[in-house]
């Protein structure tokens, strides 16, 4: 095995000889030997011992939030849009997303919100960040290993999308490095069976945006609900 393999996360060995076992089973020519040692795994994979459970691959989302920062998140965007104020006076709230991205370029890539923090809240239409300080401040107090991955704005009762002035503000943060993400949500969609965010990126051609598939991690829909109504209830008993 080269030194480039020995450096492959483990997960993605495990992935790449059931790539090997299905190639055996179908009767296909090896192009390449992919492994050369045997990959130590929880299961041995063979072409005698195939299983339609052995052989499948899980999917895996390709963003992962931390519940802390979307606790934050959640709770920066209610403070200024909920049901205990008039829906004239709701306004949307921005706020930048840090984190790193794990296994890049491969099957297995990620990306890790870890921390989100509130900049401003906007009108009730859009919100953009135009101080740079904002940005130098947030780098000097984040984690080291963590930098500015993308940003995240609400849209209270409408739903996440990126509308055409989020589309013009995300284009501008892949500028800056191409997998930015941009996070919004809408806080009066929060439910036990609802988070309320999408996360978005812009196509290659600059036209057109994508969803990308998220969760909170190690934290259920129900759970985060939980966490926000108790912090809602508090709010409006102190207000």
């Amino acid at each position: 095995m080269g030194k480039e393999e020995d450096n492959l996360p483990e997960e993605y060995k495990i992935l790449l000889k059931k790539v090997e076992a299905i190639e055996k089973a179908l009767g296909l020519h090896k192009i390449d030997e992919i492994f050369e040692d045997q990959v130590e795994s929880s299961e041995d994979i063979s072409v005698e011992s195939i299983t339609e459970e052995a052989l499948q691959i899980q999917t895996r989302s390709e963003i992962m939030i931390n519940p802390k920062a979307y606790l934050k998140l959640a709770k920066h965007s209610l403070t200024y849009a909920n049901k205990g104020i008039p829906k004239s006076e709701w306004v949307e709230i921005i706020g930048l997303l840090t984190g790193k991205i794990r296994h890049e370029d491969t099957p297995l890539e990620q990306v890790y919100v870890e921390d989100y923090w509130p900049v401003d809240q906007g009108d009730a239409v859009s919100v953009e960040i135009v101080d740079q300080r904002i940005f130098t401040e947030i780098f000097n107090k984040k984690d080291n290993e963590h930098f500015i991955i993308g940003w995240a704005h609400s849209h209270p009762s409408y739903t996440p999308f990126l509308s055409g002035d989020d589309f013009q503000t995300h284009r501008r943060y892949q500028t800056f490095w191409n997998k930015s993400i941009a996070l919004v949500i809408d806080p009066l969609m929060i439910a036990p069976d609802n988070y309320g965010v999408g996360v978005f990126r812009i196509h290659r051609d600059r036209k057109n945006y994508y969803e990308l598939s998220c969760e909170i991690k190690g934290m259920s829909s129900e759970a985060c609900f939980e966490s926000i109504n108790m912090f809602m209830k508090n709010k409006l008993n102190k207000d």
